[in-house]
């Protein structure tokens, strides 16, 4: 296409019309000539020729203006210089030009069949091509006279040939090699395409060598992973030849890998180096005896095949019968020195091959495996290849691939890398620059053939680059090792698992890190069908997250097929020979009592209560929870009589259980039965009232549907345990009319899961549930697998050394375990405490579900219907009678006269209940004088306004805030110290202790149900007004969405103080607990009072003493240093960032507070309290006139008596005594802090105009009634 004819054309556009696409994009597209196969008409730098008609390729783009309606003369003005630029290459005929390959894939010291393998394949693929590049040019190949030529003597021919012309290498073969010819690369601006090393020496960047496949340690990396993770064994030996550099470089490699995982090896024999000497019998026999001794169950293999006492070495695996039968793994330089040593040895020895034993690894796919298309593609090539010509007289039949695996193997590489040169000859702008053409090969260069990937390719860049995604500096294109096992005949097949890949960001496998694995074993029951259905469902979540097989996946999951008979007995054979960290998914209660084996997440096959054992940790409700939480449901609802049919081996107890928990909430128990395995529960089922079936068989489902269906006034109650076993049979039951669809509200259960079928879910868990599970899966059992993994990624996630025994640590010492939005724990191994109250926060505790929640079946098949009892999490406190008192079964065959007896027990086990409950445990009072002590400061933001705008209101409200506090000091084990007013000081031993406490604080304010809005409407109102009078205050929530504000606020506002020192620890006499004195509460005290509402600050030093890893759970904003009054330097202060997305208004700094300081540095309130110091207003004044008016006629004695009422009802905090009895200036001190106190509710009463009193409904008592079910529920969300 003449340049002039172009511009004519354009001007013409331009003088005559816009829509111009008619007259002269078909003349360019015709003239242009794309080729899809190749061809220099297609040349795109970027890329290969077969990928260049993309969206963003020029070609496209003229193709777009094909079809574009209208474009204006500018636009094309634009396109001027793009189009001059491309117009050269296009018509562009490289016929004449010829590129010379220079063959050095040859080495005398290697088989004379692999040689002619790798070039078969080579010849083969540029065969295909018809010897051509895509443009015309010649590809012609200049071969070595016999393979026993020097390296330099056919280096210099190929150069000498090559005078003028592209030359390019193929190979070398061998390390040595590779060495050699470096240096004379970069002397004549040559590189060499695909040479093969076995060492790393000369891996690393190098523009002159172009290399396809992974290096050395990358497939030592995956024989590594394997013996670990997909066989298991604990026990993995190395063998190597010390005075050979390869095998001390890949000796150490492999330590180092074998670290990051958290393994050793058992035993390592290492013997110096033959070098071609007789080594000493005597001496190998020693090290033999030493390497047995450690019971290796595989060995690695990385010694020279060129040793002698490397074939010693494999000969004597197969004569020792304590090591006939252990795994050997090597590299694909071994392979074929390893199946033809072993196979010679067991001949010898008269011994049977077994299959799997010996296992290798490749760099390219085997030729036999039908599965990638790249294999399929390479086999019609060879074929033709080997059909049609009589160069490689040794592979005359097309087949020879596939009989001999290990040549099959060399012939795929060899014809990869005449796939890889012909895509560069194509992509080269110029095929008679050898600069040039090396530089085409490294702009982000990637080979994509068939469904094989070679590359990315990447030459010298910036750091942005690289930051962006580029790759830099990368020679290396091989991104894969793939592994295959000996079989019979001595064959090689591909293993479906273990090939090792890494970050397409890595160049190579030399900077991958890998993390310590976790094997997890699942029990697969294949002599029970409900049990095998259960374990494929569970597996089915739990592998579906798994990562994909490459070197950063660290849970992998192993099946036990066994049957019931042999359970246990199997079990035990797996731990002692693999190394299995967990065992998950469905068990019997048998195996949980095996040793030295942790249990995640267990589900029974029968109804099963917990016994504390360490290994057990249990993830979903105990039964025990489940009847409690329904337990509670029964004593809100109106119930005609409970009976239950409980079927298993622990029938009894869990009668008994369901018996007290219903006992506890007022609930009788009129009957029970139980039934046998073949006890149909049909003829159990009758009449109105309320049932609870326990141990489900497969048949019972349909006959509680049909019980539901016939009496309509029924409730069947059925624990989770049966939900999960029997889904699918619940959902067709109740799924299949209208009747058992209405039915399916009165079929209840309790649990701890979000709904995992929810679409549009607000959950993190069950949407990232549905991105991982198919749509048909969704199920609870399916989702426990799922919740299961999810939390094990968590645990484990900064463990460096996983096993059974660690990871059972790991969980008692992280004790509240958050996943995604799902909180597990406390879990604590803590000795239990005995006496008349037994309670889960006072004993050790291996079950984590929390927010347990009352499910309907209806609910189920509907996930927009509600639950039909919001989450708790009960404290599992029971009414236990006491010692002598009658027990349900003998009060049942006692006349009616003995019933006020009971009542009389009941009530007096109440009363011990909360005087217990109420009594501080100085068990978790830090009482070490010379240990830090982490103190908690909380105080209810604006408490004075919100008493004066709701007195009604803020009782309910401070007794709620009292509950959720205190439940949480008795689920991270801390000490109240002491409570004034709104406020609390609590004492942690812990300092990770005490933040999840601060954290959990503001997450339960937040999900809590107050019953009204009127408190938020308040804060908005505070900083509306505030606004008003501040005029570079901002309100961070007056303005706020009101969906937006729901989602992050929510009733009373606590801010939260925290500081880590040492403290003057006394204990009270009067009390009997302890205090804290000194810098360290003074220090706590202020930091809260600076913060706002819903807000937790701590300082440096409480944020320091946590460890690195609890520093890594939490997330926290460093606010620089803060100036607090009375402390002479600023103090570092960070945020602790409880709700995300939360904003603040700036610290209150200038907030007035009172610190009730002696000598000692005593603190005795927080920030919200009056201050004797501070100013008083005019309404505080006139209180203190008339009040100091009224008392000025009593004596001091009486001025006590009558001010501490006021003082109480007030919250106003007592003056630390300096004499032993009120004095006229004590009591001047006290007035003055009542009038502080009730001004500013007069004050604020008077500016909202409020006409009520302050004084209404101000009472700090509180009665919480015994039964309420809001004082079970705590903090549920």
């Amino acid at each position: 296409m003449p340049l002039y004819w172009f511009l004519f054309s354009l001007f013409d556009i331009l003088l005559e019309d816009t829509r111009f696409h008619i007259r002269i994009i078909p003349h360019i597209t015709e003239s242009m000539h794309w080729q899809e196969g190749g061809g220099r008409g297609c040349v795109y730098t970027h890329g290969n020729c077969r990928r260049n008609l993309t969206a963003g390729s020029p070609a496209r783009r003229y193709s777009m203006y094909k079809h574009s309606p209208v474009i204006t003369a500018v636009s094309l003005l634009h396109l001027l210089p793009l189009l001059l630029m491309w117009m050269p290459p296009v018509c562009a005929d490289d016929s004449a030009v010829t590129v010379n390959v220079l063959s050095m894939m040859y080495n005398p010291e290697y088989y004379v069949e692999k040689v002619n393998a790798i070039n078969a394949g080579f010849d083969a693929s540029l065969s295909a091509h018809g010897w051509k590049t895509g443009s015309g040019a010649t590809i012609s190949v200049i071969r070595p006279p016999s393979y026993n030529t020097t390296a330099e003597d056919i280096f210099q021919l190929g150069v000498k040939q090559s005078e003028g012309k592209l030359l390019v290498v193929f190979g070398p073969l061998g390390t040595d090699p590779v060495v050699w010819v470096r240096d004379k690369l970069k002397e004549n601006d040559l590189v060499a395409i695909a040479p093969i090393a076995y060492s790393s020496e000369v891996r690393g960047w190098n523009p002159h060598l172009y290399s396809i496949s992974v290096e050395p340690n990358a497939e030592l990396l995956a024989l590594i992973r394997y013996a670990v993770v997909y066989l298991g064994l604990p026990r993995v030996g190395l063998m190597y030849a010390k005075g050979n550099g390869f095998d001390k470089e890949s000796y150490e490699f492999t330590m180092r890998i074998m670290e990051m995982m958290g393994r050793k090896p058992c035993g390592v024999f290492a013997v110096e180096s033959s070098g071609g000497r007789d080594v000493l019998e005597g001496e190998l026999n020693t090290k033999w005896g030493q390497f047995v001794a450690t019971r290796p169950q595989a060995v690695l293999l990385f010694s020279s095949i060129a040793d002698d006492t490397t074939g010693w070495f494999v000969k004597k695996i197969a004569q020792d019968n304590r090591t006939v039968d252990m795994y050997l793994l090597a590299p694909s330089s071994f392979q074929h020195f390893l199946i033809k040593t072993w196979s010679d040895a067991l001949v010898s020895l008269n011994r049977t091959f077994t299959p799997g034993q010996l296992i290798t690894t490749g760099t390219v796919p085997l030729a036999s495996d039908n599965r990638s298309s790249m294999v399929r593609h390479f086999q019609r090539d060879m074929d033709n290849y080997l059909d049609t010509n009589s160069d490689w007289k040794g592979f005359a039949k097309p087949e020879h691939y596939l009989k001999d695996d290990k040549l099959g193997e060399m012939m795929v590489f060899g014809w990869l890398a005449g796939e890889v040169l012909f895509e560069a000859l194509n992509n080269a702008p110029q095929l008679t620059n050898r600069t040039s053409f090396m530089e085409s090969l490294y702009k982000q260069r990637r080979y994509v053939i068939d469904d094989f990937v070679v590359g990315d390719f990447g030459g010298e860049c910036d750091e942005g680059a690289a930051l962006q995604g580029a790759m830099c500096n990368c020679n290396e294109g091989g991104s894969m090792a793939h592994m295959r096992v000996v079989v019979n005949s001595l064959s090689l097949k591909p293993m479906k698992k273990g090939s090792v890949t890494w970050s397409v960001s890595e160049c190579s496998s030399a900077n991958v890190q890998v993390s310590a694995p976790l094997i997890g074993l699942y029990v697969v029951l294949t002599d029970d069908k409900v049990a095998q259905r259960a374990s494929m469902r569970w597996s089915l979540g739990a592998r579906s997250i798994e990562e994909a097989d490459d070197v950063d996946k660290r849970i992998f999951f192993h099946s036990l097929k066994v049957n019931l008979k042999n359970l246990t007995q199997s079990l035990e054979q797996v731990r002692d020979t693999k190394a299995v960290a967990a065992v998950l998914g469905v068990v019997t209660a048998d195996i949980l009592s095996v040793p030295n084996m942790t249990f995640i997440g267990p589900i029974p096959l029968f109804p099963r209560l917990n016994k504390f054992w360490r290994n057990v940790i249990h993830l979903q409700p105990l039964l025990a929870q489940q009847l409690y939480v329904l337990a509670v449901y029964l004593s809100n609802t109106s119930s005609t009589g409970v009976k239950a049919l409980v079927r298993g081996g622990e029938a009894s107890e869990v009668v008994d259980t369901l018996d007290k928990s219903l006992v506890t909430f007022g609930v009788s128990l009129d009957s029970s039965k139980t039934l046998g395995d073949d006890d149909p529960i049909s003829s159990y089922l009758s009449g109105n009232g309320d049932v609870f079936c326990i141990g489900l068989t497969l048949t019972d489902v349909a006959a509680v549907a049909r019980h539901l269906q016939t009496h309509l006034r029924a409730r069947v109650f059925v624990p989770f345990n049966d939900i999960l076993l029997f889904y699918q049979e619940f959902v067709a039951a109740f799924n299949a009319s209208k009747e058992s669809i209405a039915s399916s509200e009165r079929l209840l259960f309790a649990t701890s899961f979000p709904h995992w079928a929810k679409k549009n879910t607000k959950s993190d868990m069950v949407a990232r549930f549905h991105r991982h599970v198919n749509e048909s899966h969704w199920d609870p059992l399916t989702f426990l697998g799922f919740a299961t993994t999810r939390l094990l990624q968590v645990v484990i996630s900064n463990m460096r050394k996983v096993n059974a025994e660690l990871l059972a640590d790991r969980i008692y010492t992280e004790s509240n375990i958050r996943v995604d939005d799902v909180r597990f724990g406390p879990f604590s191994d803590a000795e239990c405490v005995s006496g008349t109250s037994v309670s889960a926060n006072e004993c050790a505790s291996n079950f984590g579900a929390t927010n347990i929640s009352v499910w309907s079946m209806a609910r189920v098949l509907n996930s927009s219907l509600p639950r039909t009892q919001v989450g708790m999490t009960p404290s599992m406190d029971y009414v236990i009678p006491q010692e002598g008192q009658l027990t349900r079964s003998q009060i049942a065959g006692i006349i009616s006269g003995c019933v006020s007896a009971l009542l009389l027990f009941i009530a007096l086990g109440v009363f011990l209940h909360i005087s217990l409950r109420n009594a501080r445990n100085n068990n978790r009072a830090p009482k070490e004088p010379t240990d830090p002590v982490t103190l908690i400061f909380t105080d209810i933001e604006s408490s004075t306004a919100l008493w004066a705008a709701h007195p009604d209101l803020m009782p309910d409200a401070v007794a709620a805030h009292h509950r959720m506090v205190r439940s949480l000091i008795g689920r991270y084990k801390c000490y109240e110290v002491k409570t004034v007013g709104d406020s609390f000081m609590i004492a942690s031993k812990s300092p990770f202790a005490a933040v999840q406490l601060a954290q959990e604080l503001q997450l339960c304010f937040l999900h809590h149900d107050w019953g009204t809005n009127a408190l938020d409407d308040s804060y908005r109102e505070f900083e509306e007004q505030r606004a008003e009078g501040e005029c570079e205050y901002t309100p961070p929530t007056a303005h706020m969405d009101p969906e937006v504000y729901s989602r992050l606020w929510n009733g009373l506002r606590v801010r939260v103080g925290i500081h880590t020192g040492l403290c003057d620890i006394r204990h009270d006499e009067v009390t009997k607990g302890y205090d804290y004195y000194g810098r360290t509460p003074n220090m706590a005290a202020r930091t809260e009072s600076v913060a706002n509402g819903g807000q937790v600050l701590m300082t440096h030093a409480a944020y320091m003493s946590l460890s690195a890893e609890d520093r890594k759970q939490i997330d926290v904003t460093a606010l620089g240093a803060v100036a607090l009054r009375g402390v002479s330097d600023p103090v570092k202060m960070y945020q602790l960032n409880t709700v995300p997305s939360r904003n603040f208004a700036a610290l209150r700094l200038d907030r007035e507070y009172f610190f009730d300081e002696g000598e000692d540095g005593t603190t005795t309130s927080t920030s919200d309290h009056s201050s004797s110091r501070a100013e008083l207003s005019e309404s505080a004044q006139i209180i203190a006139t008339a009040l100091q008016s009224l008392l000025s006629t009593f004596k001091t004695a009486h001025r006590e008596k009558l001010l501490l009422p006021y003082c109480e009802r007030w919250r106003v905090p007592l003056p630390r005594k300096a004499a032993s009895e009120w004095d006229d200036a004590y009591c001047e001190e006290v007035v003055r802090r009542i009038a502080v106190k009730v001004g500013r509710v007069a004050d604020h009463g008077a500016h909202s105009g409020s006409e009520s009193s302050s004084t209404q409904g101000s009472s700090s008592i509180i009665i919480v009634p015994f039964y309420d079910p809001c004082y079970r529920e705590m903090c549920s969300f």
